[in-house]
């Protein structure tokens, strides 16, 4: 392709990890210059957390090809085609043969991931354990890695380009990363079969779901992480999967491992339960599937309520874990927060859920939205909670006004 030559094969794992390395064991990577170094630093704590697991225990894993660049050597690399040792063929058969047959490694050639060291150094940990990780690694994940030396037999294929120069080799590297891009995280969600949040997300929208399209309407944008003003949804699927794993936080479940069936659908249903509540009980929830039901724009529901943004409904999950672990009915708190006022006009969620300016934008981060709900959870069951989280409800306060003296909002009976 273009000027470069390239050869596409297969490979046994095992022959893979014992013949390829990475540019940062090559000899002269040391003394190399930025220009000079063709590849990124790789990430060793998500290839033993992340790729690992998924190599070793997924029976339906499978690795795109990499690609390998012939660092030295090349010259001695021998390819024979089928056309040298077979006989007479079909016209059909002669022109594409001229491409097939055998590439001979004499061994002293060097061999370099150029594309896929991630995929290579987590072949080489998940077939020989915590020994598999490059010297000097610290990580403690790695302690009591059981190698799993049957990897060895898997196949994989392999694109070898020849190392010509390095200024060329580094344009491909940087091609490859520069045009392949990421699947966005709605894309992770709608695809994923092994992330537990993933799935419980996806049936929340199905044809029984309690946020199944009503009106041949979506409930949930599955296409975007965010809602326009004049969105006709009500939330977002990455707000559905943020909701799942805080409500879920205290069970263990993964986003790489699915539980035993019954506790997937246990965990399903508590999420599940939690949405329908909010929809029965919830004031603006009830009115945004009236006006939906009616097929009437939702704009200026979203515009006057803050009920209507996913970052809001996204802290109410933060509420719900904490009526969990206080052993509160999480109906008696949706009943409750309907006596919040939830205007973007009410100075009370100023830098807690919104930029206290006049755009009225919406504060998002892990952090601030832990913040808000643990503002709402002392407004609805303050009487519940300890000294300690009464002091975390005054700190928050007290940072968003600014003020020492900032009073604690009032609790709802």
């Amino acid at each position: 392709m273009g000027r470069t030559t390239y050869y596409l094969s297969k490979i046994a794992a095992g022959e893979l990890i014992d013949r390829v390395g990475i540019a940062k064991e090559l000899p002269e990577w040391p003394d190399m210059t930025a220009e000079e170094k063709i590849q990124r630093e790789y990430d060793i704590r998500r290839i033993v957390e992340e790729i690992v697991p998924y190599v070793r225990d997924d029976p339906d894993r499978f690795f795109s090809s990499l690609i390998i660049d012939i660092f030295s050597g090349f010259e001695e690399i021998k390819f024979e085609p089928l056309t040298d040792v077979v006989g007479k063929l079909p016209a059909a058969y002669s022109g594409p043969i001229q491409d097939m047959g055998f590439i001979t490694l004499p061994g002293k050639e060097r061999l370099i991931a150029l594309d896929g060291q991630h995929r290579l150094l987590s072949l080489k940990i998940a077939i020989r354990g915590g020994m598999g990780a490059p010297a000097g690694t610290k990580l403690a994940a790695l302690n009591g890695l059981k190698p799993c030396p049957e990897l060895a037999r898997e196949e994989l294929s392999i694109i070898l380009v020849e190392h010509t120069d390095t200024a060329k080799i580094r344009k491909i590297f940087n091609k490859i990363n520069k045009y392949a891009r990421q699947t966005s995280r709605s894309d992770n969600i709608i695809t994923s079969d092994d992330d537990t949040f993933a799935v419980i997300a996806r049936r929340l929208i199905w044809k029984d779901g309690p946020l199944a399209p009503v009106n041949a309407i979506d409930v949930v944008n599955w296409k975007s992480n965010t809602l326009s003003q004049r969105s006709k949804n009500l939330t977002t699927l990455s707000a559905l999967y943020t909701i799942a794993e805080t409500m879920l936080k205290d069970k263990g479940f993964s986003s790489k491992m699915l539980p035993e069936p019954q506790e997937l659908e246990a965990a399903y249903q508590q999420v599940a339960d939690f949405w329908t509540i909010c929809l029965d009980k919830i004031q603006a929830f009830r009115e945004y599937l009236k006006l939906t039901r009616e097929n009437q724009p939702v704009s200026k529901l979203r515009e006057e309520n803050l009920l209507l943004k996913p970052v809001t409904q996204m802290a109410l999950a933060h509420v719900a874990l904490t009526a969990q672990r206080k052993q509160v009915q999480w109906a008696d708190i949706a009943e409750k927060l309907n006596h919040i006022n939830w205007s973007f006009d009410n100075d009370m969620w100023y830098n807690i859920l919104v930029i206290g300016s006049a755009n009225k934008k919406m504060i998002t981060g892990k952090e601030s939205i832990r913040s808000a709900g643990t503002v709402i959870s002392y407004m609805v069951m303050g009487d519940k909670m300890s000294r300690a989280e009464i002091n975390d409800v005054k700190q928050i306060i007290r940072d968003a006004k600014n003020d020492e003296n900032a009073k604690l909002p009032m609790m709802i009976s």
